[in-house]
């Protein structure tokens, strides 16, 4: 948020996670990101573009897996 200069109070995040048994590993994983800000909706969906580009956990997931999310005002 501090490189972005934007501000939120709270964050929501809603998983489902597919895993196959042979070999074992997470196949997709589907998430939601329910922000809790005053920010435009252009703001959010910049900053959804970030969380996709150099979230450490998002990045590593989408080298092994199908990784697909939505991100939305919490109302």
């Amino acid at each position: 948020m501090p490189i972005l200069a934007s501000s939120l109070d709270g964050v929501d995040v809603i998983l489902h996670a597919v895993r196959q048994d042979e070999p074992p590993g997470i196949v997709s994983v589907d998430y939601e990101l329910a922000v809790d800000t005053d920010e435009t909706d252009q703001r959010l969906e910049l900053l959804h573009k970030n969380v996709r580009k150099c979230g450490t956990i998002s990045k590593n997931v989408a080298l092994t897996a199908r990784l697909d999310g939505v991100i939305r005002r919490k109302s």
